[in-house]
């Protein structure tokens, strides 16, 4: 049994498919003692207490209002690993996040901007090597998609989504 709680938009659909939209049990309970949601569902066999009080601590909520999102994928350190499959570009390999970071493909110093078309994954010695150097042939680089991020998201096979969110879940 997972301790997260999946939070759906006003209008019953996930407020992100990507990352899923969820939040650990103390948020949700937050979210619930503020009235910002409504309980859809409870966790069949997990209370929590306070000296007053008992209840049943949520597995999925609704917010009250229907915010409206952009589909456009936001720019992030995860997401940009995700678009290259956790692999350095440059020596192909793959690692583990920890082991990863984000190179400037013409560097800061050298008026780089930061977004998609010019940061892609690097491994920490590729980093080092490379230092404020432009490479050729520079990596090639896009602004993902979602479906890319979830292509990305199911190569590592994590996170099990919970059988009461399936319903809620449809992309």
């Amino acid at each position: 049994m997972s301790s997260d709680c999946l939070i759906l938009n006003g209008n019953g659909k996930p407020l992100s498919y990507f990352p899923l939209s969820a939040v650990d049990w103390k948020t949700a309970v937050k979210l619930v003692f503020t009235r910002n949601v409504i309980v859809i569902k409870e966790h069949d066999d997990w209370e929590v207490r306070s000296p007053s009080q008992s209840f049943k601590v949520p597995s999925i909520v609704m917010l009250r209002k229907y915010y409206k999102f952009s589909k456009k994928v936001k720019f992030s350190r995860s997401n940009v690993f995700l678009r290259d499959m956790f692999t350095c570009q440059y020596c192909k390999n793959v690692f583990e996040k920890k082991d990863l970071t984000i190179d400037h493909i013409i560097p800061k110093s050298k008026g780089g901007e930061t977004n998609w078309l010019n940061v892609t994954t690097c491994c920490k010695s590729c980093n080092l090597s490379k230092a404020d150097k432009i490479i050729d042939p520079s990596p090639e680089v896009k602004t993902p998609s979602l479906r890319d991020l979830i292509k990305g998201q199911e190569s590592l096979g994590t996170k099990k989504i919970e059988t009461d969110w399936q319903e809620y879940i449809v992309a």
